[in-house]
C-alpha cells in the first residue's frame, strides 16, 4: 500500500530582483513527502532553506514551478484561500517561540484553538499538554518552558490537530513526537 503524498514540489524557483539583476533562491527544486515520512532541509547559511520552508507552506508565491499541500496547488489558490489552507494542514515553530509570556501553558495551547472556534479548545489543550508530559504544567507560566522544550512542546500541541506538515529551522530530532 503505497502512503499518499501530503507535500510536493515540482521545478519550485524563487527569484527576486537585487542590484545586480535577478537573483535565483530556489532553482528547479522538485521532491515529495508522504505521510509519515520525515524531511530535513539542510545547507549553508543563505543557501534558501527559509525561502524554500516559505513557498512550501505558502507563505510566499514561486517565481515558477508548483507546490501542491495535501494534493491542492498553492499556486492556484489567493492569499485567503493559501491562508485557509494553512490553518487547516500545516504546523509551524518559530525560531523565537511565539509563548504569551503572561499566559500559562494550558492557555497558550487553547488559544490558537479559541481563534479556530474550537469549543472543545480546553479539552483539546488538556489532551495535548498531557501527551507531551505537560499536564502538571497546565497552570504554570508559560515562562518556565526552556527554548528547546517550548519548541517541541508546542510543534506536538499547537494546534492540537496534528498538522500533516510541520515546519521548524532549525532542524533538530524532537524527543517527544514527529511530524510530517
Amino acid at each position: 500500500m503505497t502512503k499518499d503524498i501530503v507535500l510536493e514540489a515540482r521545478e519550485l524557483s524563487k527569484e527576486v530582483s537585487s542590484p545586480e539583476g535577478r537573483l535565483a533562491i530556489v532553482q528547479k527544486v522538485s521532491f515529495s513527502v508522504h505521510a509519515g515520512e520525515s524531511a530535513a532541509i539542510v545547507g549553508a547559511s543563505g543557501a534558501g532553506k527559509s525561502t524554500l520552508l516559505a513557498l512550501l507552506a505558502g507563505l510566499d508565491t514561486p517565481s515558477d514551478g508548483k507546490v501542491l499541500l495535501a494534493g491542492e496547488d498553492l499556486t492556484t489558490l489567493d492569499e485567503d484561500g493559501r491562508a485557509r489552507l494553512r490553518a487547516e494542514r500545516v504546523g509551524f515553530v518559530f525560531q523565537s517561540f511565539h509563548l504569551v509570556p503572561a499566559l500559562t501553558a494550558l492557555e497558550n495551547v487553547m488559544l490558537p484553538l479559541e481563534l479556530a472556534g474550537r469549543s472543545d479548545a480546553k479539552a483539546a489543550a488538556l489532551e495535548a499538554l498531557d501527551r507531551v508530559g505537560l499536564r502538571e504544567r497546565v497552570v504554570s507560566n508559560s515562562a518556565w518552558l526552556l527554548p528547546e522544550r517550548s519548541s517541541y512542546d508546542l510543534r506536538c500541541s499547537s494546534p492540537t490537530n496534528p498538522p500533516e506538515i510541520s515546519t521548524r529551522l532549525p532542524v533538530r530530532a524532537s524527543p517527544t513526537c514527529s511530524s510530517i
